[in-house]
């Protein structure tokens, strides 16, 4: 009777929820692997720079470096080139006195360093021709302005 087809109704719905269930935990699943594969996450926490890739949803090939991350934690480094005719006259361990662009030097100084490494060969630069590549560690990550220091941050253009 009565009871009997409640009952089945009762089973039929049972079995409707779960098939339901389980579709939408497989949809669930594709949504998160596909977060998972559009989430781009860095191994260190940093500064992005070169960035390769401008547009929402843009595509890439593989292996195709996207961008460069400059650590947070590190020490505060710049990578100068040198004309040929002053290659002689730089050497690891050298000092040097590094000017900021950002802040005229003239008002707020100059920030020291030491120079790291001086590359062997010469690279090809569009407008200096020739040049030497060298790495330079600063005293200090940060330039006094007014009353406070103002941190140096990555792509802030320099002269050594």
């Amino acid at each position: 009777g009565v009871l009997a087809q409640t009952r089945r109704a009762m089973l039929d719905l049972h079995n409707d929820a779960e098939v339901r269930g389980a579709s939408l935990a497989q949809e669930l699943k594709k949504a998160e692997q596909r977060n998972r594969l559009t989430r781009l996450t860095a191994p260190v926490d940093g500064t992005v720079q070169q960035l390769a890739i401008h547009t929402q949803g843009g595509v890439v090939t593989e292996a195709q470096p996207l961008m460069v991350i400059v650590p947070s934690d590190q020490p505060v480094e710049v990578e100068a080139l040198l004309e040929n005719k002053d290659i002689g006259f730089v050497r690891a361990g050298q000092a040097v006195e590094v000017k900021v662009e950002t802040f005229n030097f003239t008002k707020y100084g100059v920030v020291d360093g030491t120079v790291l490494s001086v590359s062997n060969d010469a690279i090809e630069d569009e407008k200096l021709g020739l040049v030497y590549s060298a790495r330079i560690l600063l005293a200090d990550d940060s330039i006094a302005v007014g009353s406070g220091r103002i941190a140096l941050s990555p792509g802030m253009a320099v002269r050594a």
